[in-house]
């Protein structure tokens, strides 16, 4: 008989158990398989190791008062609306129980932190216009989460985990939520490593899901320093499955493949030039998607598509520019390319661009005007750090131009609660930039912001900018490969909607 064929409608002990739907395969269930778990077959007598209550007995009863690893002050009956505005949700929040006592048990605290912090936070994107990648996750989330594999049903533990360690780094209970974290990173690692082992099992949906969940986890919580290591996975993954344009048309992962470009791009732009990764077939993979979802309110981190398109036309002049050395027609070329990219960025209007949105034309217009002096400042401060643009008294003052607009857009931003959450790679360029002059007002500005920020995204990535940029800032140095000795990736996204991804 076949492996895998369905011969009975009888559940496993395991997944009776668990309390989950059995995939009823012969010789053993796939979903034991997938969870790294033996399967105890489907036979009459019930095996020795497990042992059920019988249904009313209660064993043992736990304290009447709040449990649950990830838990706010917030009433459970309290409206979403009014827990916003409360002032208890800004408050501490309580974490009595530190060894949990089920997997159900943490998947559904970490669910219960997501909707009362996590979700509350980014309910200010709305005023943007209608987010589909911003909901709340409902009880049909959680029944559908039972048919995940581990490398994604955990994934949101490890989100709601590293979240709040970093919301509460002087907390005295710190310590046992890291030992948490990290157990149930290792149980999404190790759902991974299995998933690759199988047939075909690499290649699905679920499999790139996972991978970029893992790198925002690492992303957010600081853990990783290899992040190009994900990157280059997903990258092969989107190869074998025939590169990311089927991927796209498809329509399921848009969530998953905008958030792998918008780090794999920003990501090259905090790094040295020899370390940027961007092949051929990867650039023509960013001009497609540039072009498939260029009107599309919410992709490239809220970059303007025509901006970001010039970011990653900078980041592939400056690895052309670090691998030339001939000055010859090559190089003559690549400093025209230079001027010619700064002209777009200066011809962009972020007047017309707001144009093009759903609502509220002066949060995007002072996000246009924030990225169009970002974007200028990197393409001057970088290409002249790869010898293709020349320090001119033009450059110097259009430098000071775009800092001064970019130091006042941020100070504005930052009251703004539906993009402040944002501006996190324009003010790591501003945080650059503030080392060639006497920025000090501007280095104190992004110093103190990073840090905010950090526990306002509940991120670990602004700390990572803010060690970056101190260490800079007293090396006397000003050119921008010199800030970075390895690459970085600052990363405010922390979560993809797989709700479109199919059931397997």
């Amino acid at each position: 008989m076949p492996d895998g064929h369905v011969t009975c409608r009888r559940h496993c002990w395991e997944c009776r158990r668990r309390c989950v739907v059995c995939d009823f395969a012969e010789p053993a269930c796939k979903r034991c398989s997938r969870a790294g778990i033996a399967c105890p077959g489907y036979g009459e007598r019930k095996p020795l190791r497990y042992r059920w209550l019988t249904p009313g007995i209660v064993t043992s009863r736990g304290q009447k008062a709040n449990k649950g690893i990830l838990q706010t002050n917030v009433d459970d009956k309290q409206p979403f609306s009014d827990a916003r505005s409360s002032s208890k949700f800004h408050g501490a929040m309580m974490f009595p129980r530190y060894q949990l006592t089920t997997d159900l048990c943490a998947l559904g605290d970490a669910v219960k932190y997501f909707n009362s912090c996590i979700y509350h936070e980014l309910l200010p994107l709305h005023e943007l216009g209608p987010n589909p990648f911003v909901y709340p996750i409902v009880p049909s989330h959680l029944q559908r989460a039972a048919t995940l594999p581990n490398h994604l049903r955990f994934s949101l533990v490890c989100t709601a985990l590293s979240h709040r360690i970093n919301r509460t780094r002087h907390d005295p209970h710190h310590r046992h939520l890291l030992q948490t974290f990290y157990e149930y990173r290792g149980i999404v690692i190790r759902s991974l490593r299995d998933d690759a082992r199988l047939k075909q099992s690499h290649m699905s949906d679920w499999f790139i899901a996972g991978v970029v969940s893992l790198l925002l986890i690492d992303l957010q919580h600081g853990v990783s320093t290899v992040w190009q290591s994900h990157i280059r996975a997903v990258q092969a993954l989107i190869t074998l499955r025939g590169g990311i344009e089927p991927l796209a048309r498809s329509g399921k992962l848009d969530s998953l493949l905008l958030c792998f470009i918008g780090i794999s791009v920003l990501g090259n732009t905090t790094c040295p030039a020899s370390d940027i990764v961007l092949t051929d077939q990867h650039r023509k993979e960013l001009e497609f998607m540039v072009d498939k979802f260029g009107s599309t309110t919410f992709a490239f981190q809220m970059c303007p598509a025509s901006l970001f398109a010039e970011i990653t036309r900078i980041n592939s002049l400056r690895m052309r520019a670090r691998k030339s050395h001939n000055p010859s027609t090559l190089q003559q070329d690549m400093v025209f390319e230079a001027h010619s990219i700064l002209r777009r960025i200066g011809d962009f209007s972020p007047s017309e661009w707001v144009k093009s949105k759903p609502s509220g034309t002066s949060p995007w217009q002072t996000l246009g005007f924030i990225c169009k002096s970002a974007t200028a400042l990197y393409c001057i401060l970088s290409l002249q750090s790869a010898l293709l643009l020349p320090c001119t008294q033009h450059l110097a003052r259009l430098l000071d131009e775009h800092a001064q607009a970019l130091y006042a857009l941020l100070q504005e931003a930052i009251s703004v609660s539906s993009i402040k959450r944002l501006v996190l790679w324009p003010l790591i360029v501003l945080g650059v930039e503030a080392a060639e002059r006497d920025g000090w007002h501007m280095q104190i500005f992004v110093r103190r912001q990073l840090v905010e920020m950090s526990s306002y995204l509940g991120s670990h990535a602004p700390l990572a900018a803010k060690a970056l940029l101190e260490k800079f800032w007293t090396s006397g140095e000003t050119k921008w490969d010199l800030c970075f000795d390895r690459a970085y990736a600052f990363a405010a996204q922390f979560a993809v909607d797989i709700s479109r991804i199919s059931v397997m």
